[in-house]
């Protein structure tokens, strides 16, 4: 695909790293299309060529590759008003880069052109367009879409030489719900033990600076052992005394957060019996401990 054109509407962090990225496996990128005209401007300059503009301009349609970088909510909208301006010529493809997407809201009424329609989402967060750059070569990325645009998609990840899987439609939610777990509530979690241990006494600066190596710890053994066999801890080892003490603690410094500790705790038995390091007995005995707390919560 080196060579191809591409034009990229939405000029943010991820449509300029993603752009560079590009540029430097021979794509050629026609310009950056962007609300404000200083961000699409900063595109260029990244890059070294193309024009900027906050206009559909006709340099679309020289365009085998149209590259929508926008925020999720306006992708469709953007999509539509490109149809109906008939800028995506036959044979070319639409592509938008969102995990919680699929390649169905790239719909429009033109005059019929046949072309492609991809989504293409690498499984990465992007703080800033040198962390992109950085980081998205690292990333692993998903593909989803018509014919046209599985084959686009394929193309493009090869050439970038990243990892990447082909998935449908329906699977798309799942897909990116996966992501939300293992990012959203990983933050989401660690801000909850912050929170424990400032009902103790234990400032949320220091608290961090304590955890920040277990956490770094945890996620080392996750990636040499896999997460089965890295769980530990008083689950792993069926250590009801323990958990019972947990949950007599929420009760007295945070009843309202005992809930979801037992949740969480309901789904660590069954990783601890996969592991191998509890029997169902075992089990079974964490669980009633862990529903009991949950119901008279």
């Amino acid at each position: 695909m080196a060579g191809k054109k591409i034009v990229i509407i939405g000029a943010g962090k991820v449509g300029q790293s993603f752009g560079y990225l590009l540029a430097q496996q021979g794509y050629q990128i026609l310009g950056f299309i962007s609300k404000t005209l200083s961000s699409a401007q900063a595109g260029v300059e990244l890059i070294g060529e193309g024009i900027a503009t906050t206009e559909y301009e006709e340099i679309i349609l020289e365009a085998d590759l149209i590259i929508i970088s926008t925020p999720d909510q306006i992708i469709s909208e953007v999509s539509k008003q490109l149809a109906e301006l008939n800028l995506v010529t036959e044979g070319s493809c639409l592509i938008h880069l969102s995990g919680a997407l699929t390649s169905e809201v790239l719909t429009g009424e033109g005059e019929g052109q046949e072309y492609g329609k991809l989504s293409l989402h690498p499984l990465q967060s992007v703080a800033d367009v040198e962390n992109g750059i950085t980081n998205l070569p690292e990333a692993f990325f998903t593909i989803e879409g018509d014919q046209l645009g599985v084959k686009v998609g394929e193309a493009i990840l090869t050439d970038l030489e990243v990892e990447y899987e082909v998935i449908s439609q329906q699977a798309k939610p799942l897909y990116h719900a996966a992501a939300c777990v293992a990012s959203n509530y990983l933050v989401a979690i660690v801000n909850l033990a912050l929170e424990m241990n400032q009902q103790v006494g234990i400032a949320q600066q220091q608290a961090l600076r304590a955890l920040l190596p277990l956490i770094k710890g945890s996620i080392n053994n996750i990636e040499s052992l896999g997460p089965i066999s890295a769980l530990t801890g008083p689950i792993s080892r069926g250590d009801n005394s323990v958990i019972e003490e947990h949950l007599d603690a929420f009760e007295n410094f945070l009843p309202e957060r005992s809930e979801l500790y037992c949740k969480l705790g309901n789904y660590t038995t069954k990783i601890a019996e996969q592991k191998g390091s509890i029997t169902e007995a075992d089990k079974v005995e964490l669980i009633k401990i862990l529903e009991e707390e949950n119901s008279n919560g």
